[in-house]
């Protein structure tokens, strides 16, 4: 069982957020109202470096400076129904990838920057056995580790006749340069398509 305490104030929308957030997950915590608690309020300051953000989270003695309800999500361990999770970094290839084929196909999904949310590291590091693999997606139940995209349409239950389809490089001429550039097209990873003449040949990588 989780121990959460929650430093906040009545008046604190953020505060009033999470707290809504907990209750309908049912989760237990102790809410400690800063304006009343002048120990909490220097508590609070002492872990945010002299301000006074709330709230301001405990979560099995560890602290957490004013999460959205995604970041609660993934730190309880809480999956919301519908939720699609991105981990990621914004240098990252299949990161962009991964985020290019959910905007596409106008999917609603969270986006946590492991290099910005250093929370989220440990997240990603217990799904995969202590590595830092990205991106890692959770939708639902499922969690996928650096998913091709046809993992994801399936993960995600789209129609495959009605996806969208989105390639990294178009490559016109089937000739030997074009032919060569697309085998280091898949060597990178990036979806081709190949244009010569009137013919149109997908190599799906």
């Amino acid at each position: 069982m989780n121990e959460i305490t929650l430093y906040g104030a009545d008046w604190c929308p953020d505060c009033r957020r999470a707290k809504a957030f907990l209750i309908e997950n049912n989760v237990d915590y102790t809410f400690i109202d800063v304006d009343l608690d002048e120990a909490a309020t220097k508590k609070v300051e002492a872990i945010n470096k002299g301000k006074r953000i709330i709230p301001t989270l405990i979560i099995n003695g560890k602290s957490y400076t004013n999460p959205d309800n995604a970041a609660l999500s993934s730190i309880l361990g809480i999956n919301e129904q519908g939720r699609v999770i991105l981990y990621g970094a914004d240098w990252c290839p299949d990161c962009i990838k991964s985020k290019s084929f959910l905007v596409d196909n106008k999917i609603n999904f969270q986006y946590i920057n492991i290099d910005e949310n250093e929370w989220a590291i440990p997240i990603i590091e217990k799904i995969n056995s202590g590595k830092r693999k990205i991106p890692t997606i959770l939708i639902n139940e499922d969690i996928l580790v650096e998913p091709e995209n046809e993992a994801l349409r399936i993960a995600l239950k789209l129609d495959e006749e009605k996806i969208t389809k989105v390639f990294d490089s178009i490559i016109i001429g089937a000739g030997a340069a074009g032919l060569t550039t697309s085998i280091y097209a898949q060597r990178d990873r990036f979806s081709t398509l190949i244009l010569e003449k009137k013919r149109l040949v997908e190599m799906p990588f």
